[in-house]
């Protein structure tokens, strides 16, 4: 049965002038995990069209930075404490790029980063841990002690091995599904905190 793309939440986002229905998935977790604060540094990766940062930035408000990576870019946010970056997350120079506009690090980094599917179940699952892996290996070194890291993941093989990897490096990580979440969809969130720290940037 196909989904139905204009939703409660979809009709709800363009009745509160929201950019997407995504604005009220970084709410629910938001509201579950406590995790933003005022004043705090976050990165996003896969920011376009923005929902995400509008309401982190509301969270966050002027004192803060949250500094938004897309391969798009992403227009008429409120500055401070929104900035923008078009990178592509493998470049080897989209490190350095992060580093020089936010020479600090970062209380928590979000990602709502997904593959093209395929359709094909292997290929989406490589393609997808990839992504993850790759996104991981971005933070890590930019990620301040005891920081928290909220990502999108999707049912399957790879998800299991991707949470190991992240308890190895976080006290706590929980899987979660926000309600804005379409429910014919098998994307959900890991929320990890209280990150062990990293010694060097890459």
């Amino acid at each position: 049965m196909a989904f139905n793309r204009k939703d409660s939440y979809y009709q709800k986002a363009k009745r509160e002038g929201k950019r997407s229905r995504a604005n009220y998935k970084i709410e629910e977790l938001d509201q579950r995990f406590r995790v933003f604060k005022k004043g705090q540094k976050i990165l996003e990766l896969g920011a376009a069209p923005g929902g995400w940062m509008e309401y982190i930035a509301s969270r966050i408000g002027p004192a803060g930075t949250i500094l938004g990576l897309d391969l798009l870019p992403i227009a008429e946010l409120p500055s401070p404490p929104c900035q923008t970056l078009i990178a592509d997350i493998t470049a080897p120079e989209t490190g350095p790029r992060i580093d020089a506009l936010v020479p600090d690090r970062f209380a928590g980094a979000v990602s709502d980063l997904a593959p093209n599917l395929t359709g094909i179940r292997s290929t989406d699952q490589a393609n997808t841990l990839d992504i993850l892996s790759k996104t991981l290996n971005l933070i890590k070194p930019r990620l301040q002690q005891k920081g928290f890291f909220i990502c999108k993941v999707f049912h399957g093989d790879e998800l299991k091995d991707f949470e190991l990897e992240l308890k190895a490096i976080f006290q706590k990580v929980t899987l979660a599904k926000p309600k804005a979440s379409r429910k014919t969809s098998s994307e959900l969130y890991l929320v990890a905190t209280g990150y062990a720290g990293s010694s060097n940037c890459q």
